[in-house]
């Protein structure tokens, strides 16, 4: 069929249209939805962990500077090159 621009919505037959989405999708949603936010706060919880963790072992100045994860990042491949280094040249 043509598309036809009428007054009706735009070539669409009349009537209500379904969200597709039935009615045991809807009731389970708010329980898988839990499931996976507290699968990522877990997740999140485990990698801010490991970060804390990995900030012990990185020498800053001052020792009690908080850094950001991209600084802790950073510092760390930096230090991790440094210690390299000094195994090398001894």
């Amino acid at each position: 069929k043509p598309f036809h621009a009428d007054g009706e919505g735009f070539g669409m037959k009349g009537g209500k249209r379904r969200s597709g989405k039935s009615r045991g999708r809807m009731a389970r949603e708010p329980r898988q939805r839990h499931t996976a936010n507290a699968r990522e706060r877990d997740r999140t919880n485990s990698v801010n962990t490991a970060f804390t963790a990995l900030r012990t072992l990185i020498p800053t100045e001052p020792a009690d500077r908080k850094l950001s994860k991209i600084e802790t990042l950073r510092l760390a491949s930096s230090y991790i090159s440094h210690l390299g280094n000094v195994l090398l040249l001894g």
